[in-house]
């Protein structure tokens, strides 16, 4: 549909303006998958370091690690890197773009 400017010529219509909480609402849902795959390649990455005895949500801590292991785990994060990275850098840049819309949209 094309509106009509006070000069006589036609213009696209107003952009529909997205409230805050759409956005918000967009936001976190692409943060929950995101969260959902960084924890999934955690728990791939931490069971290559130590096998069937891999325990969820402990995340790579170094204290804990010799340098057998962190090789074994940055390894695994570069194999895993194909299955997971564009997944994750999707939601990110969608993310990014929603965060973007949300600073646009502040009146100045």
């Amino acid at each position: 549909m094309t509106h009509l400017c006070s000069t006589g010529g036609a213009v696209a219509p107003p952009a529909a303006r997205l409230s805050r909480q759409a956005l918000d609402m967009q936001i976190a849902r692409r943060h929950a998958p995101l969260a959902d795959l960084e924890r999934e390649m955690i728990a791939a990455c931490e069971a290559a370091v130590h096998g069937t005895r891999a325990r969820p949500n402990t995340g790579f801590q170094h204290k804990h690690r010799n340098r057998t292991a962190g090789r074994q785990y940055l390894a695994a994060a570069i194999r895993l890197e194909a299955t997971y990275a564009s997944r994750m850098r999707l939601l990110r840049r969608e993310i990014g773009q929603l965060e973007r819309l949300i600073i646009l949209s502040i009146p100045a």
